[in-house]
């Protein structure tokens, strides 16, 4: 066997999988107890995010303009595209293979025979790393839920959270307000929060109220509307504000209406923590060109590509609304996957009348669905009757062949299918 020292990062990713019988075990007391041994210093401001979408955009709005201003800024997201360094960054550059071997070293020496699933490494690697780099922010995203995500045993100075919605219902639970519940497990009492979901569900509006949180809420503290042509206008509005901020009314761009609302939950978080984190106005600018790879990721050309993680019907929903908008002379091609815990045939429904072909991918892995079983979930479409591709890769190469000029083709469902792709584009850039 491999002396752990000598292990490769590819390596370190392959025991920690094996470590725990379970790929997921909500729990806080086996990280909470190595978090306990590992003792790392806190930072000036921990920022929690949680949510069904949005949460690695807000992040990556957050972290840009801490950037800016000139803080030190660390930010955990989770799964990464292509490298398992994207999930762990400190100022904007992902984690390198001997930081995070260092960093499952010492966490598995000091475990002892605590077990931990796959995502706890990670968490507590990120917490292990942010503190060896003495940073000023780290802005933590939940993986899934909130009460029991490793990352909640972090105490946070600001909880966020975007949209509640159906996703992972089989351990979050099937409502709206179930899943609220769960992600209202990050608010602390009296702790300070910032609600992005403009339809808040009830259960989440009411633990708000149990725990008397300082709390800024969509439409209620803080509002954006549509300027038209891209452009957007936030505001806060009420009482519950400072009146001397950095942070007044505000034009910004946004590509889509998901966007423009996490741009509005940003924007009320780094209000919400200016005594903390001082801004300039000009730290702001940096919001109007700012991408995410893999979230509507659009590429023009002669065949237009879409790259979307789109992983749970609202995001679908939001993606479906984006292809509509769009004027295409000729046909669209769908390169899909998902997981057997996600809504595909809702996800088929929402986006049945914006594709022309469908080219299915079957992905592998643990949570995947059977090929019978996503083959039934697809009949009636056109194109979906062929055999399933191989590879993400085969299957993109296969649509975009088929395609000519003045066509799109559109990649969506998985972090794991766009990933994938993501991954063989850069192969072929020259560089």
């Amino acid at each position: 066997m491999q002396a752990l020292a000598d292990r490769t990062l590819s390596g370190w990713l392959a025991h920690i999988e094996s470590v725990h019988p379970r790929m997921i075990d909500l729990s806080l007391d086996r990280p909470r107890r190595v978090l306990h041994c590992l003792r790392p210093d806190a930072p000036k401001v921990v920022i929690t995010v949680a949510g069904t979408n949005g949460k690695g955009s807000t992040v990556s709005m957050l972290d840009a303009v801490y950037r800016a201003a000139g803080y030190r800024v660390g930010t955990y997201t989770s799964p990464h595209l292509v490298h398992y360094g994207e999930r762990i960054r400190v100022n904007g550059l992902k984690a390198s293979d001997d930081s995070l071997c260092q960093a499952f070293h010492k966490i598995d020496q000091v475990r002892g025979v605590i077990p931990l699933t796959y995502f706890e490494f990670g968490t507590l690697a990120a917490v292990e790393i942010f503190a060896e780099a003495a940073l000023d922010v780290w802005i933590m995203e939940v993986g899934m839920g909130g009460r029991l995500d490793a990352v909640n045993v972090l105490e946070p100075d600001l909880a966020i959270i975007t949209s509640v919605d159906l996703d992972h219902q089989a351990w979050l639970g099937d409502s709206r307000d179930a899943i609220a519940q769960e992600k209202a497990g990050i608010l602390r009492f009296k702790g300070r929060a910032v609600v992005s979901d403009p339809a808040p569900p009830a259960a989440l509006l009411s633990r708000l109220g149990t725990l008397q949180c300082e709390l800024r809420l969509m439409n209620r503290d803080f509002q954006i509307e549509d300027a038209g042509t891209g452009k957007w206008v936030f505001s806060p509005v009420g009482t519950s504000w400072k009146e001397s901020s950095s942070i007044g009314d505000l034009e910004v761009t946004a590509s889509s209406p998901a966007w423009a609302q996490n741009l509005a939950g940003s924007l009320a978080a780094l209000r919400m923590l200016e005594d903390d984190l001082p801004l300039e106005p000009q730290h702001l600018e940096t919001l109007q060109t700012l991408t995410l790879p893999g979230r509507q990721q659009r590429s023009e050309g002669a065949i237009t590509t879409w790259l979307d993680v789109s992983h749970n019907l609202q995001a679908a929903t939001a993606l479906a609304v984006q292809l509509r908008a769009e004027s295409i002379k000729g046909k669209t091609r769908a390169v899909f996957a998902m997981l057997q815990d996600k809504d595909i045939a809702g996800t088929i429904e929402v986006m049945r009348d914006c594709i022309d072909y469908w080219y299915p991918v079957a992905l592998t892995g643990a949570r995947t669905m059977p090929a019978s079983d996503f083959r039934s979930a697809l009949a009636g479409l056109r194109g979906a009757d062929q055999e399933f591709s191989a590879s993400p890769r085969e299957a993109y190469r296969m649509a975009v062949e088929a395609s000519q000029a003045g066509d799109r083709v559109v990649v969506f469902g998985s972090f794991y299918l766009v990933g994938d792709i993501l991954d063989w584009q850069l192969e072929r850039t020259p560089g």
